[in-house]
């Protein structure tokens, strides 16, 4: 989950106009929605959803990084939900929706619930919106996630105070064992992806932290 430098949902997105570059997915106001640093990052998060193969669902598109991995493990069925409608554009004009295994959904994940069915693995991005949306799409995993699947999470929760930080991945991990789901937050160091050039251009710095913790969600009754 990708919130503004607000922390808010910023409801204008999926109105607003985006632009595509090498190394960046950016809005009209130069916050960045997705950055190529990010890629060992996706790598990690489609080895973690994609580890029981099988069926697997990626809940925002934004540079593909993530749905370029996935593709690396030849899932049975690689389903796409993108919500900005230039984004869901690009999907298309890049071949995504030629691809044999992949389905392509187009609009806000809230809305395209009845269209999902269950994954093996489930991997959830969006850009812009509240923790309590996120909450919320946890409510629907219990249906969402087959037995044995693996889910994950983009953990931008305050990625700009250590603190903070930590205190919001307790408090998912908290919340997702009251739902029956333990959470392991795997470490991986991204303080040599994170020099000052990679930032020119740009007006928030979303993530200024030394270590990434990547989630890694399972039904607890799995492990029973």
């Amino acid at each position: 989950m990708r919130t503004n430098e607000n922390g808010d949902f910023d409801g204008a997105y999926l109105e607003d106009r985006v632009t595509f570059s090498e190394d960046k997915l950016m809005d009209s106001d130069s916050k960045v929605v997705m950055m190529a640093w990010e890629k060992p990052l996706m790598e990690a998060y489609a080895k973690a959803v994609c580890s029981g193969g099988g069926h697997i669902l990626n809940i925002g598109f934004g540079m593909g990084l993530v749905d370029t991995a996935i593709q690396q493990y030849a899932p049975v069925t690689h389903t796409i939900v993108e919500a900005h409608p230039e984004v869901y554009k690009r999907v298309l004009h890049t071949g995504w929706g030629d691809k044999d295994n992949v389905k392509i959904i187009f609009g806000r994940w809230q809305d395209v619930l009845s269209q999902l069915e269950s994954y093996d693995g489930i991997f959830f991005d969006t850009y812009g919106e509240y923790y309590e949306d996120l909450r919320e799409f946890h409510q629907h995993l219990p249906i969402l996630l087959k037995p044995g699947g693996n889910y994950s999470f983009f953990n931008g929760l305050c990625g700009g105070n250590a603190f903070f930080h930590v205190v919001y991945c307790h408090l998912v991990s908290l919340e997702l064992e009251n739902l029956g789901y333990s959470t392991q937050l795997i470490p991986l160091p991204v303080k040599d992806c994170l020099g000052e050039e990679v930032w020119e251009g740009v007006k928030h710095k979303y993530w200024q932290l030394d270590t990434y913790y990547l989630p890694v969600c399972q039904s607890m009754q799995d492990s029973e």
